[in-house]
């Protein structure tokens, strides 16, 4: 994504100029009017120039890895965005210091600025755009994690015959161990609860 502000005789020739500058079509260009301009007296005394911000798209990916890295470096983090397209989903991965920090308490923090890129994102492209973060591998982890919570889980109810409740989570998480557990004979799983306090059901078939 790259961004200049021009000015010119009218908004079209403002834009127009701006396009050549950042070198690419009017059609991947997204435009801010910041003045419309007026003409000056006889065409010459007191008039005042258009001023446009273009902004010039360059593939969903990059303009999520530039956008996330703006907010970080804004936010005085030391960090590094790759960004790759995973089918209609942009995703992105953090590297560098103060990973606990993005990260956040269970996520919390990477949550925030997928809700911040992708809102950026769909505002640029008039769109919905899904966005999935991650730090230092955080996601992998936790999904690694919640798995062999799932396993274990599962093998209490078994050897019990009774269903177990785990507790309260997100419903990514949830989906986690439910798609975990999705092929074992003899096992349902389903949620049960409201807002924050929803938690997944491990119960025998």
């Amino acid at each position: 994504m790259k961004v200049t502000k021009m000015k010119g005789k009218s908004v079209d020739e403002a834009t127009k100029s701006a396009v050549e500058v950042l070198g690419g079509k009017v059609e991947d260009a997204k435009v801010r009017v910041i003045t419309e301009g007026k003409p000056g007296m006889l065409g010459m005394i007191g008039g005042e120039q258009a001023e446009v911000e273009v902004t010039l798209k360059e593939g969903r990916a990059e303009d999520g890895r530039h956008l996330l890295q703006e907010v970080l470096d804004k936010m005085s983090f030391m960090t590094m965005v790759e960004a790759s397209l995973d089918g209609e989903r942009v995703n992105l991965k953090v590297k560098g210091e103060d990973m606990g920090r993005i990260i956040g308490k269970e996520g919390a923090t990477l949550k925030c600025l997928e809700t911040l890129v992708g809102t950026m994102l769909g505002r640029l492209y008039g769109e919905r755009i899904r966005v999935s973060i991650d730090a230092d591998g955080y996601k992998e982890k936790r999904s690694k994690a919640l798995e062999r919570l799932a396993k274990d889980a599962a093998q209490e109810v078994v050897e019990s015959g009774k269903e177990k409740v785990l507790p309260p989570m997100s419903a990514a998480d949830r989906r986690i161990i439910h798609m975990a557990l999705q092929d074992e004979a003899g096992l349902t799983t389903y949620s049960k609860g409201e807002g924050k306090d929803r938690r997944l059901v491990i119960a025998p078939k």
